[in-house]
């Protein structure tokens, strides 16, 4: 029984860290981050791969980012109707279209990388604070490491 009641205490200690962060993740200068600041994860992620791989299809960032078809094409959708990339006839085959970043899209991504610096930076930072060894990153590691290769959602 006393398993049971510290599984409950664990499970509700997880729910809030892990919505405490989602919070804390929302919050930034939204006048310093004005391109991405209403870009979902997903599509910074689409971003991020076509910027660090202008030659990836978007077949396999579907299956990089575990993603249907259609949440693929909607996020295509949104970031070439915000300027961020368009779709050119593919060079390889005509019959299919490649993604390009555009100039702005570029300038997103550069945002979002900035942002991700700023954040982490203060992450080490509180950690210093709060007197938080960097074997903490050791642990958490080798936590996910167990989460992604015997936990299936």
């Amino acid at each position: 029984m006393g398993k049971d009641i510290n599984t409950e205490r664990l499970l509700e200690r997880v729910n809030r860290i892990s919505h405490r962060i989602v919070r804390l993740n929302e919050q930034f200068d939204e006048r310093a981050f004005h391109r991405i600041k209403s870009l979902s994860k997903i599509e910074i992620s689409v971003l991020s791969l076509l910027c660090e791989n202008p030659q990836i299809i978007m077949r396999d960032i579907s299956e990089q980012l575990q993603v249907s078809k259609s949440t693929m094409t909607g996020v295509v959708d949104k970031l070439e109707g915000l300027g961020f990339l368009q779709r050119v006839i593919n060079k390889r085959d005509r019959r299919s279209y490649a993604l390009e970043v555009t100039k702005e899209g570029k300038l997103a991504q550069k945002e979002h990388l900035k942002w991700e610096r700023e954040a982490y930076l203060q992450f080490i930072e509180a950690m210093h604070a709060c007197d938080v060894p960097e074997s903490y990153f050791d642990q958490t590691e080798k936590i996910l490491e167990y989460f992604e290769n015997y936990c299936a959602l």
